[in-house]
C-alpha cells in the first residue's frame, strides 16, 4: 500500500480496466461538483502547499473471464494482461479524474490565448500520456489505446470522448448521460473560474491557470493504491469496499453475487440480459417484488443482497441455466407490469394511472397475480375488476392521506391466499373492498376529496381525467379523453397580485391568506384540464380573459375549443361566469367529491 498522486498512477506503465462485475460510471452532477469545488479551493489558496486524500484504489491482477464487455480488446494492441490491472474500488473517482484531465486537454487545445510550445508540452505529452498509454492499435499505428477501459457501451462513450476515432456507442443508457454530463459540468465550472481569476489579476492569463490548475489535479491530490494479489478474492473485495465514493447499491452487490456463481465467462452477458428483460429503473424494484412473494414482507434495499444469496444461491450453483431461466422470466413479468405492456389495452391504462400516482406498494400485489395465475389471467374479466378495485384503494388511501405502507399487511394477506391457499382473484378483491370500508370508506374519502389538494400535475390529471370521463358519458358522450392534456389553475399558481382579482370584493381573511396556494389554489376544486395551446393562453390572466380562452380557445378559433370539448368546462362557465374565488373553489370541490365518491365507489 502507498500514495500516490495522479501523475504516478496514470503515468505508469499499467493500464486500469473495469471488471464486469462493476456497476456503471454513477457520479452526478452533486459529486462533481464537490470534486471541482475541492480542486478550486486548493488553487485559491497558494499557501496551502499540502496535498489532499481522495481515497482508494483497489485492484487485483487482469482476469479476462471478467472482461467480457470490455470496450477495448486489449489484444489489438498488443498490451500483455501482465499490463492490466482491474479496478474493484475508486472506479467513479479515476473516471472522474480522467474526464476532467480530458476537458483541460480540450481547453488547452481549444484556446487562442495559449501559445503553440505550451498547447504541445500539455496536450501532446503530458495530458496525452494521463489519457493514453503507449500501446497502439495494430490496424491503426496512431490509435492509442485509453489507460481507463470502461465496460460496454460507458466504455464506447468514454472512448470516444477522448478519441473521437473511436465509436461513440449509445448515450441514451445512464452512464453514457452521466459521462457527458460531467464532461460539461467541468468545463463549464473551469471556464467560469478561469475568467473570474484571471479577471481580478490572481493569473496573470489563461495559460498560467491551467498550470496551477494541471499541477493541482496531477500532484497535489493524492490515493492510496491496494493491490490485491488474489484475483480470487475480487468479489469479495468488490463487496465489502466502498472508498470515498458512492455506496454500493442493492443492484450492484447483486449483480456482484450473480456473476460469481455463473460459469466462467458467462455472467456478465447474462446479467445484462436480465436487466435488459427488467430494465434498468426497475430491477431493485423486481427483487422487492420477487422476495415479498416468497417472503411475505418487504424486505428493505440494503438488506436485498443478502436475500437473493439466501433465496437462489443453492439452485444457482446446483443448475445456473435453470436457476436463470426461471429468474428471467419473472423479470419479463415484471417489466410488462412496469412498461404497461400487457397483453390488456385497458389493465395497460390503469397501469398508467398507477404510474402517474406514484404509488409502488402496488406492484408487489400486481407482479403475485401474474407469478401465481399466469400473463394470461389479465385478459380475464375477473382480472378487469380487480386491477380496478385495486386503484379504488390506491386513490382513497391517497386521498384521505393513508401511509400506503400499511397497505403490505394486507397484500401479504392476499398473496398468501393465492399462493398456499390456492384462493381465485374474488378472494383478493373482496378483501380489499373490506379493507376501503373499514379504512377509507365513503363519508371520510367525500370529506377528504373536498380538501384534497395534490401540488403533482400528474397526480391531479388522474383525478381530472377519471371525472371529465364519467361526466362525458352521462352526457351520452362515447370518446374518452387522451393522455395528452395538461391541469389548469383557475385561480393562478403565479397571483401576483390577489386584491385586483377579488375585486371588487375585499380579498379573504388571514386564515385563507396563510394558506392560500397549499388550500386554494392546489385544491382539486381549482383544477380543469385544457390542451396545452389554450392553458398557455389562459396562463396567469385574470378570470374574465380566462372565461373568453374557455369559450373560444386559443387566438379566437371556433373549433376544438374547450367549452365544446370538456365537461368541466362548460359546468364552470355555466355556474361561475363571472367570478371564482376561494368559496367557489370549495363549492366546486364539494361536486367533484361526490362525482369522484361514484367513480371510485365499492
Amino acid at each position: 500500500m502507498q500514495f500516490l498522486s495522479i501523475n504516478h498512477i496514470l503515468y505508469q506503465h499499467y493500464y486500469y480496466a473495469v471488471p464486469d462485475y462493476q456497476r456503471d460510471y454513477e457520479w452526478t452532477n452533486a459529486q462533481n461538483s464537490t470534486l471541482i469545488e475541492d480542486i478550486f479551493t486548493i488553487l485559491e489558496n497558494p499557501t496551502n502547499n499540502s496535498d489532499h486524500f481522495f481515497g482508494a484504489l483497489v485492484t487485483v491482477p487482469y482476469d479476462e473471464n471478467n472482461a467480457i464487455n470490455s470496450s477495448v480488446n486489449f489484444k489489438d494492441f498488443n498490451i500483455p494482461i501482465t499490463q492490466i490491472k482491474h479496478v474493484v474500488d475508486g472506479q467513479q473517482r479515476l473516471t472522474s479524474f480522467s474526464i476532467l484531465l480530458n476537458v483541460l486537454k480540450d481547453l488547452i487545445e481549444s484556446d487562442p490565448t495559449v501559445a503553440d510550445q505550451a498547447k504541445n508540452f500539455y496536450c501532446q505529452h503530458q495530458l496525452h500520456n494521463f489519457l493514453f498509454g503507449r500501446n497502439t492499435s495494430v490496424s491503426s499505428p496512431t490509435l492509442c489505446a485509453p489507460k481507463l477501459v470502461l465496460n460496454a457501451n460507458t466504455g464506447c462513450c468514454y472512448n470516444h470522448l477522448i478519441d473521437n476515432r473511436y465509436s461513440d456507442g449509445n448515450k441514451i443508457y445512464r452512464g453514457a448521460k452521466r459521462l457527458i454530463t460531467a464532461f460539461k459540468t467541468y468545463k463549464d465550472e473551469i471556464i467560469k473560474k478561469r475568467d473570474e481569476l484571471v479577471q481580478c489579476n490572481a493569473f496573470q492569463n489563461n495559460e498560467s491557470f491551467y498550470a496551477k490548475l494541471f499541477d493541482i489535479i496531477t500532484n497535489r491530490l493524492t490515493f492510496v493504491e491496494i493491490n490485491c494479489s488474489a484475483a480470487a478474492d475480487a468479489f469479495q473485495v468488490f463487496d465489502s469496499l466502498n472508498g470515498k465514493g458512492l455506496d454500493l447499491t442493492a443492484a450492484d452487490r447483486i449483480k456482484n453475487i450473480f456473476i460469481s456463481w455463473a460459469p466462467v465467462g458467462e455472467g456478465a452477458q447474462k446479467w445484462d440480459a436480465l436487466v435488459s428483460a427488467v430494465g434498468e429503473d426497475f430491477l431493485s424494484a423486481f427483487f422487492v417484488s420477487s422476495f415479498f412473494y416468497t417472503s411475505g414482507k418487504r424486505v428493505s434495499k440494503n438488506k436485498l443482497p443478502d436475500e437473493f444469496r439466501k433465496a437462489y444461491q443453492a439452485s444457482a450453483t446446483n443448475n445456473f441455466l435453470y436457476f436463470y431461466n426461471d429468474i428471467l422470466t419473472l423479470a419479463d413479468l415484471y417489466s410488462n407490469l412496469r412498461t404497461m405492456k400487457t397483453s390488456n389495452a385497458i389493465v395497460n391504462d390503469v397501469l398508467k394511472d398507477f404510474k402517474s400516482l406514484k404509488v409502488e406498494q402496488v406492484y408487489v400485489l400486481l407482479f403475485a397475480t401474474v407469478r401465481t395465475y399466469g400473463a394470461a389471467i389479465i385478459e380475464s374479466p375477473i382480472y378487469l375488476e380487480f386491477i380496478k378495485t385495486l386503484l379504488t384503494l390506491i386513490v382513497r388511501m391517497q386521498v384521505c392521506d393513508k401511509s400506503m405502507n400499511k397497505l403490505d399487511h394486507l397484500f401479504s394477506q392476499c398473496i398468501d391466499s393465492m399462493k398456499n391457499r390456492s384462493e381465485g382473484l374474488t378472494f383478493t378483491i373482496d378483501k380489499l373492498k373490506e379493507y376501503i370500508r373499514n379504512n377509507a370508506p365513503d363519508n371520510l374519502f367525500v370529506t377528504a376529496f373536498e380538501g384534497f389538494s395534490p401540488s403533482d400535475n400528474k397526480v391531479s390529471e388522474v383525478y381530472l381525467r377519471h371525472i371529465e370521463n364519467h361526466l362525458r358519458k352521462q352526457a351520452g358522450r362515447r370518446e374518452s379523453l387522451s393522455r395528452d392534456l395538461t391541469v389548469e389553475h383557475i385561480i393562478p399558481q403565479k397571483l401576483t397580485d390577489i386584491a385586483a382579482w377579488y375585486a371588487p370584493m375585499d380579498i379573504p381573511p388571514r386564515e385563507i391568506l396563510d394558506s392560500f396556494t397549499e388550500s386554494v389554489v392546489e385544491n382539486i376544486g381549482n383544477k380543469l384540464l385544457l390542451y396545452a395551446d389554450d392553458n398557455t393562453s389562459a396562463s396567469n390572466n385574470f378570470y374574465q380573459e380566462k372565461v373568453n380562452v374557455y369559450n373560444n380557445g386559443k387566438n379566437g378559433q371556433t373549433q376544438g375549443t374547450p367549452i365544446k370539448t370538456f365537461e368541466l368546462v362548460k359546468i364552470l362557465l355555466q355556474e361561475y361566469p363571472n367570478n371564482f374565488n376561494h368559496l367557489e373553489v370549495q363549492k366546486r370541490a364539494k361536486e367533484l367529491a361526490k362525482i369522484a365518491k361514484e367513480i371510485w365507489k365499492v
